[in-house]
């Protein structure tokens, strides 16, 4: 489908698909969503929203603010996944300890090669491992005295951590059940009709619409092994008890190495740039400035022994080769002044086609001129 085509409204055939396919990799070991978003149907509990009909999950979305057909239902109901709150966390040099007294791998909390998610405010560093995220999509936390929320977008690969506050008073969020252009919608139990964008933390329903969430700077995709390694005071999630079973059983690492979508986006571009290339859009930090897009790709095939050094709007970020045997094959070494996007180029491109262009030409340009860092790391 060409940008500027509209998309045909879902059938009640593709609106169920996602139920189907979540299950069916579910059972083939391949992971996903698996069954959870049904447990309320057959719990004798009244699930709200029906998996197909956006209207059906009680929100005002006639006056939306994205373009229309970009909110769907998910195939799930509100709250099909639970929000993980304020999770318990170790020291990243208890983790080997912790780990050596459990034989089996799925009772190890993270590993080597596990991606996580790292957060540094202030002098607090925490790392958050995405098969936690992939389980929970909400995550409710505080860290350096400042509440935040994680929108974990897996059908996209998408992170988005914002200061969860519009005001002083810090909001709760929960899972929706609604996407939009396949980015998690994350709703306020305590704040009537309003949903918020987990792609750029934007109010897009309720009173406050066009309202946006501060966007934490600095915030890295990265293996646990570099984290680690660069951040050796930092902290490290625990797995909630209680969803250890969830944990086992979501999993979307055949889905993000794949070509099939659970959900179809409603447009995809048609350029060379494939819709599930991963890449890392940066900006500075605090600004509305144009999205640099930098291909994860054009990244390795530029990279030096010692890595390579960007200058970005007002920031810098210094990418590099993963310390360890990590699957990623870049890794942010450092990031000064820059808010980070990661995730595949589907979910940058979708809400604004031109501008996303743009931003991929000034990033493959800002690749092409970055100056190469000797091994031994110095500028």
């Amino acid at each position: 489908m060409t940008p500027e085509t509209e998309p045909d409204p879902p059938s009640t055939r593709s609106t169920w698909l996602p139920i189907i396919l979540v299950t069916l990799l579910g059972l083939s070991g391949g992971g996903a969503v698996a069954t959870w978003g049904l447990i309320g149907v057959f719990s004798g509990e009244s699930p709200i929203g029906d998996g197909r009909d956006p209207k059906s999950y009680g929100f005002d979305l006639d006056d939306a603010g994205v373009d229309g057909g970009a909110i769907v239902a998910s195939g799930n109901p509100r709250d099909f996944l639970p929000s993980l709150v304020s999770p318990a966390v170790i020291t990243g040099s208890e983790v080997a300890g912790l780990n050596a007294s459990n034989k089996r791998k799925w009772q190890k909390e993270v590993v080597s090669g596990d991606r996580v998610v790292g957060i540094r405010i202030g002098d607090s560093t925490r790392a958050y491992p995405m098969f936690i995220l992939d389980a929970h999509e909400v995550v409710l936390d505080e860290v350096g005295g400042v509440p935040i929320v994680i929108a974990r977008s897996p059908l996209v690969d998408e992170i988005g951590v914002y200061e969860r506050a519009l005001d002083t008073t810090p909001i709760d969020f929960g899972v929706s059940g609604l996407l939009d252009d396949l980015s998690v919608l994350l709703y306020a139990p305590g704040v009537e009709g309003m949903l918020v964008s987990g792609h750029d933390g934007r109010v897009v329903a309720g009173d406050r619409i066009g309202e946006r969430l501060a966007p934490v700077p600095g915030v890295v995709v990265s293996t646990w092994q570099d984290w680690l390694a660069r951040h050796p005071r930092t902290e490290v999630v625990l797995r909630d008890p209680g969803s250890l079973r969830r944990y086992r059983r979501v999993s979307y690492d055949r889905y993000l190495d794949g070509e099939d979508w659970i959900v179809p986006p409603r447009r995809t571009p048609s350029g060379s740039t494939s819709s599930r290339q991963r890449v890392l859009s940066a900006r500075t930090a605090g600004t509305d400035d144009p999205w640099t897009i930098l291909p994860l790709d054009a990244i390795e095939a530029a990279m030096t022994p010692g890595g390579l050094d960007l200058a970005i709007g007002a920031g810098n970020l210094r990418l590099a080769r993963p310390i360890g045997d990590a699957t990623d094959r870049v890794d942010v070494a450092a990031v000064e002044g820059l808010e980070l996007r990661f995730g595949f180029w589907q979910a940058a491109w979708v809400r604004d086609p031109e501008a996303a262009e743009a931003g991929l030409e000034r990033g493959r340009a800002a690749i092409e001129s970055a100056g190469g860092i000797p091994a031994d790391g110095t500028p």
